[in-house]
């Protein structure tokens, strides 16, 4: 998905306009200058377009950096970072003479630039400001007020136009994509050189040396694989620059851009909440998981350490219990020899299918063994036939009397007895129930 940010100087209503267009209030809005100081990106759809959309925080003045410092660098990372530019200015106060530099700095930058002129509440405003805010030089004027929502169909309108087509991410290939994620400094860039053979990420003890997204090409058995490595995804409280915020994105979009993640734990600190709502986003975005155990050199090596740090990754990450856990040193070479038949294993599974005579025959055993869901009135599930969608990952479609009966317990287990049947280890598995017509 594209990158739109939003920039402008402080207190123009940035993050109003982020939660008009997500939809949702996630920034935090206040009227002191400079109270963005989380991550503030979201996904956002309109006209059957996703895109990410980034806050990327005001422009503050201070002695150790000018603002034209911070114009410039929050400027760059845009042009550089985003598809398109979403420029909010203050139409209350009017433009600024900061207003104007950061206008030059778009314009010389080239990328698609839409000016939303906020805090405009009645028709007087609009007609005074609009045709001062043409002077900054942009074709595309929108005037908006992110206190009363208006404005923002006429901005998601005219953003969307700006996207260029996605990508189809599925289309069949003859190699498997993979990414590498996980926190910072848990060794994603030494596991890439380690694989891809030569040094093609920095890598430092530093946390955080890796922005980009580097790809590399390997291939293995006659296998290709595209590895993917990215920054490791901050703690909240400290995705406080602008490099952080786009390094965040860019993380999902690899994710997006996957068949496969591999998601790397520390051994000296093995999970935490960072790593689950990280493999929660891998699982919800339907691609293949593996979780590797990174550092393992520097932990005991026993066999029974290992059992029993398995033993933990289940207890800790239920929810993962079925994707395959590996434990490596990136640094040693240890076990790294593994990873490319488990990678392809996974990615095998993820496009597996069950023909419909056996996913019916599954039906069958559940309406003779099971005890059904209902309503406690008398009205219990009824599982007439089931299907696997087509794509990946899988997903199953059971036709019943009535969906709303169905409860989330008993999609875990139709999930379990699917499991069952054929090896899905790494994979999440959907379960859709609709009413049969």
């Amino acid at each position: 998905m594209a990158i739109v940010a939003i920039i402008g100087r402080p207190n123009v209503g940035k993050s109003s306009v982020f939660n008009r267009i997500i939809g949702k209030r996630s920034a935090i809005v206040d009227d002191q200058p400079g109270v963005t100081r989380d991550r503030l990106y979201g996904e956002a759809e309109w006209a059957g377009k996703k895109f990410y959309i980034v806050d990327t925080g005001g422009i503050m003045p201070s002695a150790d950096h000018p603002y034209m410092d911070l114009i410039a660098q929050q400027v760059d990372l845009a042009i550089e970072e985003s598809f398109a530019v979403v420029f909010v200015v203050d139409g209350r106060e009017g433009i600024t003479p900061m207003d104007q530099d950061i206008a030059l700095k778009l314009r010389k930058g080239g990328k698609p630039v839409l000016l939303a002129v906020n805090k405009l509440d009645n028709l007087k405003q609009e007609e005074n400001m609009l045709h001062e805010a043409y002077t900054l030089g942009f074709d595309t004027v929108i005037a908006t007020s992110a206190e009363h929502n208006k404005g923002f169909d006429d901005v998601l309108d005219a953003v969307v136009k700006l996207l260029p087509e996605e990508e189809e991410f599925e289309s069949e290939s003859d190699e498997i994509r993979v990414t590498l994620v996980g926190r910072p400094n848990v060794g994603k860039s030494s596991l890439l050189n380690a694989l891809a053979g030569e040094k093609r990420s920095m890598v430092s003890e530093i946390a955080g040396t890796t922005r980009d997204i580097v790809d590399s090409l390997i291939e293995v058995d006659g296998t290709k694989f595209r590895i993917l490595d990215t920054a490791g995804l901050r703690k909240k409280s400290r995705v406080n620059t602008n490099v952080e915020y786009y390094s965040n994105v860019r993380t999902y979009q690899a994710i997006d851009r996957c068949h496969v993640a591999l998601v790397l734990l520390d051994a000296e600190d093995p999970v935490t909440e960072q790593d689950k709502r990280l493999i929660g986003q891998v699982l919800e975005r339907g691609k293949g998981l593996i979780l590797v155990m990174n550092k393992w050199d520097l932990a005991p090596r026993e066999d029974a350490i290992g059992n029993k740090m398995r033993d933990l990754l289940v207890d800790k990450l239920p929810f993962a219990k079925h994707a395959p856990k590996i434990f490596i040193s990136a640094i040693s070479g240890r076990s790294l020899h593994k990873l490319p038949e488990m990678i392809s294993t996974v990615e095998k599974n993820r496009r597996r299918r069950i023909s419909t005579s056996e996913l019916n025959r599954l039906v069958r055993e559940v309406l003779i063994f099971e005890r059904m869901p209902g309503d406690g009135k008398g009205h219990s599930l009824k599982i007439y036939y089931c299907t696997q969608a087509d794509g990946a990952p899988p997903a199953f479609i059971f036709f019943v009397n009535d969906a709303e009966l169905c409860s989330r317990s008993f999609k875990r287990h139709l999930e379990n007895c699917i499991r069952r049947m054929a090896d899905f280890s790494g994979v999440p598995i959907k379960i859709f129930m609709r009413n049969r017509d």
